[in-house]
């Protein structure tokens, strides 16, 4: 049995992509198996994840599953430098924002705002014109937030951390969509931020192959 390991995740996914980003960013081994959205539904990822949801961690027979469980682990596992803050109101802010990213920037910038605009069109599916609109308003506010929250150059306690990873996996797609685009581009900490995130190594290895070329801007 390998003790390397297996992180089982569809690369698209935002989730999935938080979780390599921050295995890469502590330099911890991962073996990372892409699997299709159809995976999720049979017998054998129901034994590793009982909720069908992307990505899942196995490791010698036993498994971890949601996102930031999976970061914890590289980042109590890797080399890299530290990905959580010592300060704990700076490490509970970090928290704080990594549920910014599952609750309000994922329901709308991302499953919204960008799957009606590139994803449901480059798989085949119908785009709801209406949905993608709706997205913005709450959208706008959730990047509003996060213009005021960097502080220098990140999120939290001044350094790199799981919220930078986590959130910056989602605005990178919000930002794929004419709407959203335009949007980070008026809020120049969030441009720097990101700009700052799409320049490190851990982002472009990460970047889905089937997503090249899908951009709308």
């Amino acid at each position: 049995m390998s003790t390397t390991p297996q992180l089982i995740g569809f690369p698209v996914s935002p989730h999935v992509r938080s979780a390599r980003i921050a295995f890469h960013e502590k330099a911890a081994p991962v073996d990372f198996q892409a699997k299709g959205l159809d995976f999720a539904a049979t017998d054998a990822y129901g034994a590793i994840n009982p909720f069908r949801k992307m990505p899942a961690l196995l490791l010698e027979g036993r498994a971890l599953y949601e996102t930031p469980a999976l970061m914890v682990y590289a980042d109590s596992t890797g080399t890299g430098p530290a990905l959580e803050p010592s300060d704990p109101f700076e490490r509970a802010r970090m928290w704080q924002f990594i549920g910014v990213a599952q609750n309000h920037l994922y329901p709308a910038g991302v499953m919204k705002l960008y799957f009606h605009s590139v994803l449901a069109p480059l798989f085949g599916l119908a785009s709801d014109a209406a949905a993608q609109a709706d997205a913005v308003a709450p959208t706008t506010l959730h990047l509003d937030v996060l213009e005021s929250a960097i502080n220098g150059e990140w999120i939290a306690g001044g350094q790199l951390t799981h919220a930078d990873l986590y959130c910056g996996a989602m605005v990178d797609y919000i930002a794929r969509t004419v709407e959203g685009a335009a949007l980070v581009d008026t809020r120049p900490r969030v441009r720097s931020w990101l700009a700052s995130l799409r320049a490190r190594e851990s982002f472009t290895t990460t970047f889905a192959s089937m997503l090249v070329g899908s951009d709308k801007v």
